[in-house]
């Protein structure tokens, strides 16, 4: 399933979860072997997971288990450099994001995203604690800096002595100046924001420095999970000013221009289903690609789930 509706009068108020197949899918040859993707370019997700080290301590990461694979550099830069090429032949290299652990202290960092800005892709993203931002020295052309922020002060959230301030982000605009800077707060959080207001002083305090909003709702342990009512109060505060929504299995995606404001986006994901699924996934469909820090490439954050290339 996979929808977009810009009618309002069509929104759905409370859309629901779940996993559905789509019928229309495009044939992909990877590495010698066929797979099935989307139709819809949109779906065509290429993940740089470049590596499993970080410097931050999300309570809510799901990737903290595997924090100490080991990884591969040059291993994963050949990966990701055939992987980009073949799609590119095909003319399926749609939306690639680099991701981790945290990028920025991949030491192969710098080269990763300038083999990316060889290519034309549709949508290019990177999402980081934003400390190490400054060491960039390649452009992120076109693309989107994703910096996970959680409140107006969380460095106890991140046990660091650092905080993403509006002074900082200007610092970092002017070393990036072709690429947007999307806030991605997760919502639900112990020492993370509590109230409506709160939000909305956050809102405020950034909407000078930053080019979007993210705030994100994760449902991880169950397919049952509860959404945070924070959440569901910031939906029904911004709900009349919703100009798009996706509905796309295991995630809803809403944008809202609210007057004064940069463009405030919120999503809720049950990771769980696509995990249950991906898992499950026998027939050679390919929901996304993710690169492993090893260089191994599997269509699944599993990595014994739908091996494409060891």
């Amino acid at each position: 399933m996979f929808k977009t509706i810009t009618d309002k009068s069509q929104m759905i108020k409370d859309p629901v979860l779940e996993m559905e197949i789509s019928s229309a899918y495009d044939v992909i040859n990877l590495f010698g072997k066929e797979y099935r993707m989307y139709k819809d370019e949109w779906k065509h997700h290429v993940h740089f997971k470049c590596t499993n080290n970080c410097d931050a301590n999300c309570a809510f990461c799901i990737e903290r288990d595997s924090r100490h694979d080991g990884g591969n550099p040059k291993k994963f830069y050949e990966s990701c450099s055939q992987l980009l090429e073949q799609l590119n032949e095909q003319g399926m290299l749609r939306t690639v994001s680099i991701t981790g652990g945290e990028p920025s202290i991949f030491p192969l960092i710098n080269e990763t995203i300038g083999l990316i800005n060889k290519y034309d892709v549709m949508l290019f993203s990177m999402n980081t604690n934003g400390r190490l931002l400054n060491a960039l020295d390649r452009d992120i052309v076109n693309g989107w800096l994703n910096i996970s922020k959680h409140s107006t002060h969380d460095a106890h959230i991140f046990k660091r002595e650092f905080e993403v301030t509006p002074e900082y982000l200007a610092e970092i605009r002017a070393r990036q100046p072709r690429a947007k800077i999307r806030f991605q707060c997760v919502l639900g959080l112990e020492d993370g924001l509590q109230s409506l207001d709160e939000v909305k002083a956050f809102i405020k305090h950034y909407n000078d420095v930053v080019d979007d909003f993210s705030f994100r709702s994760l449902i991880v342990e169950n397919k049952d999970g509860e959404v945070p009512q924070l959440f569901k109060d910031l939906r029904d505060w911004l709900f009349p000013h919703c100009v798009e929504q996706t509905i796309q299995d295991y995630y809803v995606y809403e944008v809202y221009d609210v007057e004064g404001y940069k463009p405030i986006t919120i999503s809720w994901s049950n990771m769980y289903l696509l995990k249950q699924y991906n898992e499950s996934n026998n027939d050679n469909f390919l929901e996304e690609i993710i690169v492993h820090p090893d260089g191994m490439i599997t269509g699944s954050w599993n990595k014994k789930t739908l091996i494409i290339k060891e």
